[in-house]
């Protein structure tokens, strides 16, 4: 009996092993052919070519527009507005009457016969009230009719010729940018239209809770296009070059040691480490470490290790 389960042990012993035995093999084979995919897989990228040209880094800001004249039209004493036509929209001209304003008095006195008395009386004859300056209606507050104290706004009018412009600068710039710095303005709800001017004023104070200083330019408006209020996108070159090695950012990396690219080169992917110059949101500037004519992978490059196979995607 003893050495019945001597056998049976060692029966057991040897079938494990040859179990074990074939796991292993079947592992090994596994990793064998994995590893042999591997090194036949090729990443499929797109690539380009390195040229010289022109970059221009800018920030981009926003704001809005104001008028840069604007008045208040009141009446100069109390009293009964008169031939008051306008409404907000409408067009003035300079010296151009906009409404009569009658006082009580010559209300009173309408149908008496003139003397010398009410000569030179101001509040008895009525006056006119005339626009300033050329523009355009942006406010009523009143119909003729209306009763009016003396100082109560009427309408307000306001020259739309030309507007400031208001943005406000992150202070972190304010070394690069200057009073007569270039502006190139859109205005998201006028597609297609672009606008230059410069920047006539800076602050010189620093909002303490969004850390910016509000630069302000002139914004002249001869197709009166632009309207009070209109938001603005602005854009500031803080420097231009030309003639320069450029790559698309698409392809530029970066880790501890600092910015690289991968070369295409006899079908693989070879890390370049090259140094860096100015950038803006679409290109950089390449001052060491490339040439023009490099072929460099655009797209499918997070991935890619030192020499790698790649295969251009068509």
């Amino acid at each position: 009996m003893k050495n019945w389960l001597i056998i049976f042990v060692s029966l057991s012993f040897l079938l494990s092993a040859c179990n074990r035995k074939s796991q292993n093999a079947g592992e090994i084979g596994a990793h064998i052919q994995i590893k042999n995919d591997v090194s036949e897989f090729k990443v499929p990228v797109k690539i380009a070519v390195l040229d010289r040209g022109d970059i221009q880094k800018k920030i981009t800001i926003y704001g809005k527009l104001t008028p840069k004249r604007e008045t208040k039209l009141s009446g100069q004493f109390s009293g009964r507005i008169l031939k008051l036509n306008l409404s907000e929209g409408d067009r003035v001209a300079e010296g151009e009457t906009i409404a009569f304003v009658q006082s009580p008095q010559a209300e009173a006195l309408q149908s008496a016969e003139p003397n010398n008395d009410n000569e030179g009386n101001g509040e008895i004859v009525p006056y006119q009230i005339r626009a300033p300056f050329s523009g355009i209606v942006s406010e009523k507050y009143h119909y003729s009719g209306d009763v009016i104290s003396k100082g109560e706004t009427i309408l307000t009018i306001q020259d739309d010729s030309i507007y400031y412009l208001w943005g406000r600068l992150p202070a972190v710039y304010l070394p690069d940018v200057k009073i007569g710095e270039r502006l190139k303005v859109t205005f998201p709800d006028l597609k297609g239209k672009t606008f230059a001017c410069k920047i006539d004023a800076i602050n010189g104070v620093v909002d303490e809770r969004t850390q910016t200083a509000q630069i302000r330019s002139s914004l002249p408006n001869p197709r009166r296009l632009l309207k009070s209020e209109l938001f603005a996108k602005i854009d500031i070159a803080l420097r231009s070059l030309t003639n320069v090695l450029i790559v698309p950012n698409s392809a530029v990396l970066k880790n501890s040691e600092g910015f690289y690219v991968f070369l295409k080169k006899d079908g693989k992917a070879l890390r370049r480490t090259f140094q860096l110059g100015i950038e803006n949101a679409d290109e950089a500037q390449v001052k060491s470490g490339l040439n023009v004519g490099d072929t460099i992978i655009v797209l499918g490059n997070y991935e890619l290790k030192d020499g790698m196979n790649v295969e251009v995607m068509q």
